[in-house]
């Protein structure tokens, strides 16, 4: 492919001086990073146009509960750089490194092409699954995702191809899981802990969107279907958390071959929903399910995960767009306010004796948040999620969160 050439030969050229050319191209973090659309549009004119961005976000972490967690206090969440590259014949590229939570994990690193409304990518990136999962975290109202982001699959290797006609998006792909318990699946928007197996997924996902007068319907559903096999050292399990990142359910897992649950076999997602907003409005509804074969002991079972969550949002002083950018409309800033709630419930014959003894089948949460948008790259964040387990033996979970995010 001689254009895919000239674009890799293109690339290393320009990335020579790329700490000046790309300051004066940078995108900012409302520039989409996350989601399908992202770094997709050609470059005009005929030269190779490479961009630096990125953003950077403390928190401030205070959360009470049953549950072992980290300790309460500051955090470096995120700091992110983004290196895009873009020709004008189609080719572009991304890498994403994230120096957070004091280690690098490198979290998008991709070459693509887009023309004529098809879009092709392969490397590693998020697949294009659920519609909060797909907004940027530096769009995000509340520090954290809702309690279905559990159920949504972290960044992984594979290959994805998007068609656009009209109001109509079509996305397929195929992905696997990384090979060995050295090569943790680590994503800091999902479970830091989740454990790698050996495993693949194929990605089927259509939306229907339509935008007009600054109004806008996003409809969307999706599905990914896969094997994926565990060890005792990679049992390929995730657990289901809180909004707080906490674990509700989470596997039994003692080190041996007898005790430990691991995945062994089929797997599916399904996920569907809406997002409706207006300049000023935003609502969203999702919901989620998610079945796995586990063996444990010699028996074989599939439990199930069902989740969903309901949120809604208004800006002050300010316009929403459909990426979620909040722009203000005046030197004081704009305030974005929102609430939230949603449910997670697991069920399945013989799911207690899989599931570790402090787990729970069933949860439910609601939360508030405001933010206060300065600039377009700025946003200060303060946020509260209470979080009921339902069992006798646990107390409710709050968790207060305060973050500052720096984009340039």
């Amino acid at each position: 492919m001689p254009g895919a050439l000239r674009f890799a030969l293109g690339v290393a050229w320009c990335l020579l001086p790329v700490g000046v050319a790309g300051a004066q191209a940078a995108t900012p973090p409302g520039g989409r990073p996350d989601d399908e659309r992202d770094g997709m549009a050609p470059a005009s004119g005929r030269d190779l146009r490479v961009a630096i961005s990125g953003y950077v976000q403390v928190d401030g972490r205070w959360v009470s509960g049953p549950q072992t967690r980290a300790p309460d206090g500051l955090l470096l969440r995120r700091a992110r750089l983004v290196f895009d590259a873009s020709s004008p014949d189609g080719w572009h590229l991304r890498l994403q490194p994230d120096f957070g939570q004091g280690r690098v994990q490198v979290q998008d690193a991709y070459v693509g092409f887009v023309r004529h409304g098809i879009t092709a990518r392969a490397g590693r990136f998020r697949p294009a699954f659920g519609t909060e999962r797909m907004q940027s975290s530096s769009t995000l109202l509340a520090p954290e995702r809702g309690i279905v982001n559990s159920l949504m699959p972290s960044r992984n290797f594979g290959a994805q191809f998007m068609l656009e006609r009209g109001p109509w998006r079509l996305a397929a792909g195929g992905f696997r899981t990384p090979i060995g318990s050295d090569v943790a699946s680590i994503d800091t928007d999902g479970d830091i802990n989740a454990t790698a197996g050996t495993g693949h997924d194929l990605l089927l996902r259509v939306a229907h969107v339509r935008e007009q007068g600054g109004r806008y319907v996003e409809m969307q559903s999706g599905a990914l279907w896969g094997r994926e096999r565990g060890t005792v050292d990679a049992p390929a399990l995730s657990r289901v958390l809180s909004v707080a990142q906490q674990p509700i359910l989470t596997f039994v897992d003692d080190g041996t071959p007898t005790g430990t649950a691991r995945a062994a076999g089929a797997r599916a997602r399904l996920t569907s929903g809406a997002l409706i907003g207006t300049r000023r409005h935003v609502l969203a509804l999702e919901g989620a399910w998610f079945a796995q074969r586990v063996a444990h002991g010699g028996v074989e079972r599939t439990p199930v995960v069902g989740a969903g969550t309901l949120r809604f949002a208004r800006v002050w002083h300010g316009e929403r767009a459909r990426s979620q950018d909040v722009v203000p409309a005046s030197a004081r800033g704009a305030l974005d306010v929102g609430v939230r709630a949603g449910f997670v419930r697991a069920w399945g014959e013989g799911l207690r004796s899989i599931i570790t003894r402090n787990s729970v089948s069933s949860a439910r949460t609601v939360g508030v948040a405001m933010s206060w948008v300065p600039t377009r790259l700025t946003r200060a964040t303060v946020s509260y999620d209470l979080t009921e387990r339902r069992s006798n033996r646990t107390q409710p979970e709050h968790a207060l969160h305060v973050r500052w995010q720096q984009g340039f």
